[in-house]
C-alpha cells in the first residue's frame, strides 16, 4: 500500500475512533444530567394512584391543566383526609363539575350548600358567646365591630331566645333595630318576659348601642353575599353548618359564588377555628378562591400544620395568592404534595419552575485545535476537543411547563422526595 494512502487511512481511523469516544462521552453526560434531574417518568396513569391514604395528609396545591383532573385530585385527597379522621370542608366558586363528581362519589357522606340548597347558617345550635365570637371575628377592615358590640349582639340573642325561638342568621339580618327596645318593653307589658329579663336585655342593648350601625352593616352585607347560600325563615329549621356536618361525620361543601364574598368566607373559616378549639382535625379545600382577597383565609393558610391542612387549587395557584411571592413561596414550602400542569402565564411558569428546583447540569462545548504534521511531507491536521462545565439549571424549565398538554402533570411528593411526570388517563 502506498504510504500516502496509508497515512490518509490511518487519519480517518483515528478520526472515527475520536468521534465515537466523543459521542459516548456526550451520551454519558446526558444520562448523568437526566439522573441528576430526578424526574421519574411513568406510563399514562390515573391521578388517584399518586395519593396514598396511609401517608399522613398535609397541605397540597393543584395548579393548571384540565379542571376535571383537578376535581379528581380533590376527591381523592378529600377521601384520604376523611379516612384519616379529618373533618373535610370544600369551598368553591361555582365549580359545578366538582360538585357533581363529589356528590356522585361520596353520596350521603357529603352535605352540599348551593343555590339549590341554601341552608347555610353558622349560628344554628350556637351559644350566644359563639355567635358573638363568630360575628366579631368575621368583620372586614372596612366595617369593623368594636368589642363592646358584643353587648348589643348578646342583647339581641337574649331577646330572641326569650320569645322561645333560636337565634339564626336570618333573625339578625332582619332585626328591627330602630324599635327593638320598644318591642322588649311591649313583651314585658304583655307578660311574655319578666321585668328582670327586660331590664337585662335593654341594658345590654344600650351598652353596645355605639356599634349598632356597624352590626347592621355587617348583617346587611352578609344578606347580600349569602343570598344564594344563607337559610331564611322558611327553611331555618333545616339549616346546616360546619359544626353539624362534623357532628354527623359528613364532608361539608359550600358554593360561595365569588371570592368577593369575604364575610361568608370569614364565617366559614371561623367555624373551622371553632371546631379546632373542640379538638377536631380539619382539612380545607379552597377551589378557585382568591386567597389574596381574604385576610382570614390567608391567615388560616399560615396556621396550617398537623391538625389543620389546606388544599389550594385553581388554574393558576400563583395568581390565587395575588402574585405575592412571599405568601406563595411560604405556602408551597409547607405543601406535602404539588400537582402541576400547563399554565398560560410565563411569569407563573417561572415561579413554579422555582418551586420544582434546580440541579447541577454538565454542559458540553466542542472545539477543534489545529496543528502542523509532517509525514513524508508537510500537512495541516486537527484534533476535536470536548470541554465540560457545571451550571445550575431548572429541573423543569418555565417553557416546558407552558408547552405541556392539559392532561400532563408533574407531581412533586415531598414525603417520598419523588418528582413524577405522566399523562393522566
Amino acid at each position: 500500500m502506498d504510504k500516502n494512502n496509508s497515512s490518509g487511512f490511518t487519519g480517518l481511523l483515528f478520526a472515527a475512533i475520536d468521534h465515537r469516544r466523543t459521542k459516548k462521552a456526550i451520551r454519558n453526560i446526558q444520562q448523568s444530567n437526566i439522573a441528576n434531574q430526578g424526574i421519574v417518568r411513568y406510563k399514562p396513569s390515573q391521578i388517584e394512584a399518586f395519593f396514598d391514604p396511609n401517608v399522613p395528609i398535609g397541605n397540597m396545591a393543584f395548579s393548571g391543566g384540565d379542571n376535571s383532573i383537578r376535581a379528581r385530585s380533590i376527591i381523592r385527597a378529600a377521601e384520604c383526609a376523611y379516612l384519616q379522621g379529618f373533618f373535610v370542608v370544600v369551598v368553591h366558586c361555582g365549580d359545578y363539575l366538582l360538585e357533581q363528581n363529589m356528590q356522585a362519589y361520596f353520596g350521603q357522606y357529603l352535605y352540599t350548600i348551593n343555590k339549590h340548597n341554601p341552608l347555610y347558617d353558622p349560628f344554628t345550635d350556637a351559644t350566644n358567646d359563639e355567635i358573638i365570637d363568630l360575628t366579631l371575628s368575621s368583620t372586614t377592615k372596612k366595617h369593623p365591630i368594636n368589642p363592646n358590640g358584643r353587648y348589643y349582639i348578646n342583647g339581641v340573642c337574649d331577646f330572641i331566645r326569650s320569645q322561645n325561638r333560636m337565634p339564626h342568621c336570618y333573625s339578625l339580618i332582619n332585626c328591627p333595630h330602630l324599635d327593638l327596645i320598644d318591642q322588649v318593653n311591649t313583651a314585658e307589658s304583655q307578660g311574655r318576659i319578666t321585668s328582670s329579663d327586660a331590664r337585662s336585655i335593654i341594658s345590654r342593648l344600650l351598652q353596645g348601642e355605639s356599634e349598632r350601625g356597624n352590626i347592621e352593616t355587617f348583617f346587611r352585607d352578609l344578606s347580600v353575599q349569602g343570598s344564594t347560600t344563607i337559610s331564611d325563615k322558611t327553611n331555618a329549621i333545616r339549616s346546616y353548618n360546619c359544626v353539624k356536618a362534623a357532628d354527623n361525620n359528613q364532608i361539608f361543601m359550600v358554593d360561595i359564588q365569588s371570592s368577593a364574598n369575604t364575610i361568608l368566607i370569614n364565617l366559614l373559616v371561623n367555624e373551622i377555628y371553632l371546631l379546632q378549639n373542640r379538638g377536631k382535625q380539619v382539612f380545607v379545600v379552597a377551589d378557585g378562591i382568591q386567597l389574596a382577597a381574604n385576610d382570614t383565609l390567608m391567615e388560616f393558610a399560615k396556621r396550617t400544620g398537623n391538625n389543620a391542612c389546606l388544599i389550594v387549587t385553581s388554574d393558576d395557584v400563583f395568581s390565587s395568592f395575588g402574585g405575592v411571592e412571599k405568601e406563595f413561596n411560604a405556602f408551597m414550602g409547607k405543601c406535602s404534595l404539588i400537582v402541576l400542569s400547563k399554565h398560560s402565564s410565563a411569569f407563573s411558569c417561572q415561579k413554579f419552575s422555582d418551586v420544582l428546583g434546580s440541579y447541577d447540569m454538565q454542559e458540553v462545548t466542542n472545539g477543534k485545535t489545529w496543528h502542523v504534521d509532517y509525514f513524508r511531507q508537510w500537512g495541516i491536521g486537527s484534533t476535536n476537543t470536548m470541554n465540560t462545565s457545571m451550571k445550575r439549571e431548572y429541573v423543569v424549565k418555565p417553557e416546558e411547563i407552558q408547552r405541556m398538554a392539559t392532561n400532563e402533570v408533574y407531581i412533586l411528593d415531598k414525603v417520598t422526595g419523588e418528582l413524577a411526570f405522566t399523562s393522566i388517563v
